[in-house]
């Protein structure tokens, strides 16, 4: 496999991609081919004989996924049903399928965008008796959203917000619906409380990669931390920022 490499990878890539059997942290400028050497490491990966459904690998917007499965699919001569290339957000959808009802959510849930959010947040509002039009639905969600993915808690500006964040969630639920921060957080969530589902995670993903690790957030990381086991081997690559 290594002589295979050598045409297109230099000999730090070919490392990067043959050690596979500890954690990674692979660290490179822009266009040094960071997203190349997690292709042909996980294409080193499936060679080697590693079952497609143990290898997950995430990024950060659908392109860049799309990428990555097809750049995979040019150097593995054969169908890749079970391997997982995904969005931190996509994966989030794909476990809540799978253990969302561990928090009572119902199969087919809805996931809610903006103008979703910004719909219901509303109509919250409204039950509550807010005045809609002096309300700053854009900076309310902004609000909502900072403090449900724990990167900030409620200031003096935002406290007034608390009781449309407890039932705005309660409405979410209701409907039985999630909103984008949910697809991170609530993984987290059933991970966290569920030890059945986290062993179940742990037992399936043995290879876990991440793209652009420079850009993860702090609930990303979280959710990295709980799906890596023991005896997981990460392989993370990022730029200097």
């Amino acid at each position: 496999m290594k002589s295979a490499f050598r045409s297109l990878l230099n000999d730090q890539q070919v490392e990067a991609v043959e050690t596979i059997d500890r954690p990674l942290l692979i660290i490179a400028g822009a266009g040094s081919g960071k997203t190349r050497v997690i292709t042909y490491r996980i294409a080193h990966l499936l060679a080697r004989g590693v079952p497609q459904s143990e290898i997950l690998a995430v990024t950060f917007t659908n392109k860049a996924a799309r990428e990555m499965a097809q750049r995979i699919r040019a150097l593995v001569p054969k169908k890749l049903a079970k391997l997982t290339v995904s969005t931190f957000h996509a994966f989030g959808v794909q476990l809540l399928r799978e253990h969302g009802s561990l928090l009572g959510y119902r199969d087919r849930f809805s996931i809610y965008d903006s103008q979703d959010q910004a719909s219901l947040l509303k109509e919250t509002a409204r039950d509550l008796g807010l005045k809609t039009e002096t309300l700053d639905l854009a900076a309310a969600a902004q609000a909502i959203s900072a403090v449900k993915t724990s990167r900030t808690g409620w200031t003096p500006e935002t406290k007034h917000l608390k009781p449309l964040f407890k039932e705005y969630q309660r409405n979410l639920k209701l409907y039985n619906a999630v909103d984008f921060d949910d697809l991170i957080m609530l993984p987290i969530e059933i991970l966290s409380k569920f030890p059945e589902a986290q062993k179940a995670c742990h037992e399936r993903y043995r290879h876990i990669l991440v793209d652009e690790f420079q850009d993860t957030s702090s609930a990303q990381y979280d959710l990295l931390r709980l799906l890596a086991g023991p005896g997981a081997v990460v392989c993370v690559v990022g730029d200097y920022d």
